[in-house]
């Protein structure tokens, strides 16, 4: 008994969907990245850091900053928690002293803050110095939680940098 062999248009039908995997591939993989791309990009939970090559490029002069800090031994001191008021008003109150434990008066203190889940929204710090060694900033808190705050200060001639963390909890006075 012989088969006869079948009609043309039917193998080439038949081979038709197996020619389409690829292609279905190839378009489900880009519809993926690209929506993990728009809710990348539209995520406040997601950010990169700012200027990223020009700190990779100044590495040299971040690590001569740390052991600057190292030497020059200025300590900041920040609560591990700070309460904010309904408002989502909060007072950060930092404590500068030297190496011997003293106070230091006169210090120029600025920063960025940043909610740690919410890391694409950063807030600009001015400290003013509210008596010998004690400096206070005002924190508009749209988030509780892990906060990290990046200073530079300069004491006379001297500059210095920190990184600080504190715990913002709702609770203040209002």
């Amino acid at each position: 008994m012989t088969l006869a062999p079948l009609p043309r248009s039917f193998a080439h039908r038949a081979r038709l969907p197996w020619a389409l995997v690829p292609v279905a591939l190839l378009l489900t993989s880009a519809l993926g990245v690209g929506s993990m791309a728009i809710v990348a990009t539209r995520d406040p939970h997601f950010a990169t850091e700012a200027d990223y090559y020009q700190k990779a490029i100044a590495w040299d002069r971040t690590q001569a900053q740390a052991g600057l800090n190292q030497r020059l031994g200025y300590t900041l001191e920040l609560p591990a928690a700070v309460a904010f008021d309904r408002q989502g008003q909060a007072t950060l109150k930092l404590t500068l002293s030297d190496r011997q434990g003293g106070n230091v008066s006169g210090a120029r203190l600025v920063g960025k803050a940043f909610a740690n889940a919410y890391s694409a929204q950063l807030l600009d710090l001015s400290f003013d110095e509210t008596s010998p060694g004690h400096y206070s900033a005002k924190l508009s808190v749209r988030h509780g939680g892990q906060w990290v705050f990046r200073l530079a200060g300069d004491a006379g001639a001297d500059h210095f940098t920190a990184d600080l963390r504190a715990d913002l909890r709702p609770g203040g006075a209002s």
